[in-house]
């Protein structure tokens, strides 16, 4: 076995242990929703825990909801209809979202790049430092970006439709 190879596979077993025995921070918040959170204390957790707030506010509103329904994962069913097997809502899908710590990730070097998951993953990884940025900069946009990440969660792939145009759709739909 390759140094490489010998390396990849002792890290792959024990980065499976490390998260299977992470706790997430969970935090209820007055209404009973859950942050589901692997970012540490500090200037990034307050602005995740900030945009996940204003973005429930956004999600309890019909017509972003409506959302869920334009949207459609790659076999063609709509995000709602997920949701509906899920006996969940957007906002309660959102407590379901695991959040951590992207920083170290390729992506996350892009300084465009504020968040990101796969299509189908329940976790969420944050470019910490600029996310925080917009999150201070512009809280309607780091909303938006949570929303637009939960759209993925469910399912939705880019290109087409960009990250753009999705994020854009956001943020018309789920005005506050």
């Amino acid at each position: 076995m390759r140094f490489l190879e010998a390396r990849q596979a002792v890290a792959c077993p024990v980065f499976l242990i490390l998260s299977l025995t992470a706790t997430p921070e969970a935090r209820t918040a007055d209404d009973g929703f859950v942050l589901r959170s692997l970012i540490p204390p500090g200037v990034q957790h307050v602005a995740l825990r900030r945009a996940v707030m204003g973005a429930l506010q956004r999600l309890a509103r019909p017509q972003c909801q409506q959302l869920f329904s334009e949207f459609e994962d790659a076999t063609g069913r709509s995000l709602q209809e997920k949701l509906n097997v899920l006996g969940q809502t957007p906002a309660g899908y959102l407590g379901w979202m695991l959040f951590a710590d992207g920083t170290r990730l390729r992506r996350c070097q892009d300084p465009n790049v504020f968040a990101m998951t796969r299509p189908g993953s329940r976790v969420v990884f944050l470019c910490g430092h600029q996310f925080a940025i917009v999150a201070g900069n512009n809280p309607a946009l780091s909303e938006a970006f949570l929303i637009h990440e939960e759209l993925h969660s469910l399912g939705l792939s880019e290109n087409p439709p960009s990250p753009g145009e999705i994020t854009a759709r956001v943020l018309a739909m789920c005005r506050p």
